[in-house]
């Protein structure tokens, strides 16, 4: 029989780099269930929320228990897989808890994709947006291009230190006025279609399909945070381009700002 403290903690710190690499609720509550009784402790209760998690074993007056505040990070799914492949082999016996610490160590430090390839998807996927929304090839070029630069834009504000929410209002900002600009070399055809396509890669379409999920599954305070989330990131994509089109309208209709 294991020490119940000693899952508890490994446990604990799976659950954690689950719900940091962007797992929902559900998942990540089920594999540290899993994980505890694949290790002969019975009695773990968890409750996980999208930025917390609340881990105890056993239910006498010394019954050790966790409490994990979990920042938002950058989502890995990669990372989120490895842990669930780990806790698949836990309950089939293949490992125990002292080399499971080893793997979930190891699992923490995989890299995330290079920045150059996260710059070339970004871009890719601006184009492929774009001509998928109805736009021509010379669109697809220039939301390739703006692409590119957005990914690098979004790069440096991560080092920064930069906000999230914020880093979507001026991404979006940057999108709109560098298209507009591109535009004026007379390439595209179809303004509208290379904005939504560059724009793509700021929609936050993870946080509200997990938070559609978690209210599904009953997780409903996890489920509205989530939403609450991806409503703000929206708001703060359309604020930053609305507020670039409208400076656009002003100058080009001749007409100054009070």
């Amino acid at each position: 029989m294991n020490d119940r403290k000693k899952v508890l903690d490994f446990v604990t710190a799976a659950g954690e780099t689950m719900l940091q690499n962007g797992a929902e609720v559900s998942r990540t509550q089920q594999t540290m269930e899993i994980m505890a009784k694949s290790f002969g402790v019975d009695g773990f209760h968890g409750y996980v929320l999208t930025n917390g998690l609340f881990t105890s074993v056993g239910s006498d007056e010394e019954c050790p228990a966790q409490i994990r505040s979990v920042p938002q990070s950058t989502v890995h799914l990669g990372r989120v897989e490895a842990v669930n492949d780990l806790s698949r082999r836990i309950a089939g016996g293949a490992v125990n808890l002292d080399s499971a610490f080893q793997e979930l160590e190891k699992i923490k430090n995989i890299p995330y994709v290079p920045a150059s390839q996260q710059i070339l998807c970004c871009g890719v996927g601006s184009a492929a947006f774009s001509i998928l929304f109805g736009g021509v090839w010379q669109d697809g070029v220039i939301a390739l291009f703006v692409g590119f630069l957005l990914q690098i834009l979004l790069l440096k504000m991560s080092e920064w230190g930069v906000a999230r929410l914020l880093t979507r209002f001026w991404g979006a900002i940057f999108v709109v006025g560098m298209t507009l600009v591109l535009f004026r070399t007379g390439m595209g055809i179809n303004t509208d279609k290379a904005i939504i396509g560059a724009l793509m890669p700021l929609v936050p379409g993870m946080a509200l399909t997990l938070g559609i999920r978690d209210l599904i599954d009953g997780d409903f305070l996890s489920g509205v945070i989530r939403m609450l989330d991806a409503l703000l990131t929206a708001a703060c994509i359309a604020c930053g381009a609305g507020l670039v089109l409208l400076l656009a309208a002003w100058i080009s209709a001749g007409v100054m700002p009070l």
